[in-house]
């Protein structure tokens, strides 16, 4: 199993490819960053004042990891997650794959549907939609991503054959891992996904989520063991903990979500030895 770290990716963190160089010389396998593109002052109570008040802040991500590429040549370079439906389709089908080819395909794409009020002020897609819509802009982005005059007839997106260039080094794509957690998103995800980006915060038993994953994989026709799984980790994990996610089957772990004094950038380097040391020991 491979380790990755995550950054809120702000102003007061450490800079991207700082932290990207530091990452690679410890072992880590990945670096993560997250992504909104606006928050509406509206959903400002929905979230807990200092995590609103960094995520007000956060760097766009695919020029963070950009940034990261260019003086690293090996660690891997993941969103954690990217918002596909708030961007213009062929924009973010261009800026995914000219990070990929600057990367030398080293791109992991996590993407999730964001919060609802976010949604509403960047697309006219309803909510309820939203997971129809994303599997929607996932094909037509694939198809942009592999044929050379791409077209898409879909329920969401729909135009006529395009040349988009360039292609991602990573063909069809890089990988695209849902961040989805209930049922029913999982289900809506599974048929087009490459793998799962789960957070353990989110579910009291964590092996059973996995094999319900699994379970209802099987169930859209998946290979579950073809499946790309990535937990992240919140807090200060102890390595039983990580070898058990380990145990469970899981690619990689993600570390850094919910660091504590995560407002202090001076303590990232005390964090990431301790988890350097746990490198070989999970890989």
């Amino acid at each position: 199993m491979h380790i990755g770290f995550v950054s809120m990716n702000t102003p007061a963190d450490t800079a991207p490819d700082v932290l990207a160089r530091e990452l690679e010389q410890r072992g880590f396998e990945s670096m993560w960053v997250g992504e909104h593109p606006q928050i509406p002052v509206s959903a400002a109570g929905s979230m807990p004042p200092a995590l609103l008040h960094a995520q007000q802040r956060i760097w766009d991500p695919l020029l963070s990891l950009l940034v990261a590429a260019q003086v690293t040549s090996t660690l891997r370079l993941g969103t954690a997650v990217a918002l596909p439906l708030e961007h213009e389709l062929f924009t973010f089908a261009k800026q995914v794959a000219t990070l990929d080819q600057f990367s030398g395909g080293r791109l992991l794409l996590g993407v999730g549907v964001g919060v609802r009020a976010e949604l509403a002020v960047s697309s006219e897609i309803s909510w309820a939609d939203r997971y129809r819509a994303l599997a929607d802009m996932v094909a037509a982005l694939r198809t942009l991503w592999t044929q050379d005059e791409a077209s898409h007839r879909g329920e969401f997106f729909d135009f006529e054959p395009v040349w988009s260039h360039p292609k991602p080094q990573q063909q069809p794509g890089p990988p695209l891992l849902a961040a989805a957690t209930g049922p029913k998103a999982i289900g809506e995800c599974l048929p087009w996904a490459d793998g799962w980006l789960p957070g353990d915060a989110a579910y009291r038993d964590l092996p059973a989520a996995l094999q319900d994953f699994r379970r209802r994989a099987e169930d859209a026709g998946r290979d579950p063991a073809a499946l790309d799984l990535t937990v992240m980790a919140w807090g200060d994990p102890s390595e039983n903990r990580l070898a058990r996610y380990r145990d469970l089957g899981f690619t990689r772990v993600v570390v850094g979500g919910g660091l504590r004094d995560g407002n202090d950038p001076s303590t990232t380097w005390e964090f990431l030895d301790r988890y350097a040391a746990m490198v070989p020991g999970l890989r």
